[in-house]
């Protein structure tokens, strides 16, 4: 399966990354920066430079083109306004459809899709969850086969290999990146995802067996 990864050179992106190429798929990274090039063409992955909020529409459809499903991993970086996560999925959702490209799996925030109360939040977070909120209403009301992907609070270092999976909302906790890698690119050739927005924390379930318990 040819992937186009936007946002592959980031901390979650570059694991989507190495974990297709570990099961045998084709990555197309998309990066903002050219200096993370050398690196991922070394991992075997194809590389397209891509400014989300910038660059031209066809720059975007060309990258996704010719792939068989599109992962957003991208997120605004530190200063940055979540206005990207928004202006970003709207965009590659176009360029998907334009591009044909019918498979969208997208990383989100847990609770974005269950009605996770950001009444205690400080103001950047309310931003942030508006902002995922508005892009998974975009993704849903699209012609793709959507699947959200809603972890928990991020961590690095190595993934344990067991989660928690749900439709239904769930307590906050954290999950490792790598952890978060391995169940995207195992929902994209999961049919049963599509439609769906799935929850996802650590947990005490291997990765296969919570995402079969998940999808009934």
């Amino acid at each position: 399966m040819r992937v186009t990864v936007i946002g592959g050179s980031g901390r979650t992106g570059r694991l989507v990354v190495e974990k297709l190429i570990a099961a045998g798929h084709t990555p197309v990274a998309t990066i903002r920066n050219a200096k993370h090039m050398a690196e991922l063409v070394k991992l075997g992955a194809e590389v397209q430079l891509v400014e989300l909020d910038t660059s031209e529409f066809d720059v975007i459809v060309n990258a996704i083109k010719g792939s068989d499903a599109v992962v957003f991993a991208a997120g605004s970086a530190a200063g940055e306004t979540s206005e990207l996560d928004r202006k970003g999925t709207l965009r590659t959702v176009r360029a998907a459809e334009k591009a044909g490209v019918k498979r969208y799996v997208s990383i989100s925030s847990i609770g974005a899709s269950t009605g996770l109360s950001t009444r205690a939040m400080d103001a950047e977070m309310k931003d942030y969850y508006r902002q995922k909120r508005a892009a998974a209403k975009h993704i849903a009301g699209s012609s793709l086969d959507w699947t959200i992907v809603e972890p928990g609070e991020l961590t690095d270092g190595a993934g344990t290999g067991y989660v928690t999976i749900s439709r239904h909302a769930i307590d906050a906790e954290s999950v490792p990146r790598a952890d978060v890698a391995t169940v995207v690119v195992a929902v994209l050739a999961e049919p049963r995802s599509i439609g769906t927005a799935l929850q996802l924390t650590r947990g005490t379930h291997p990765i296969a067996a919570a995402l079969k318990s998940a999808l009934g």
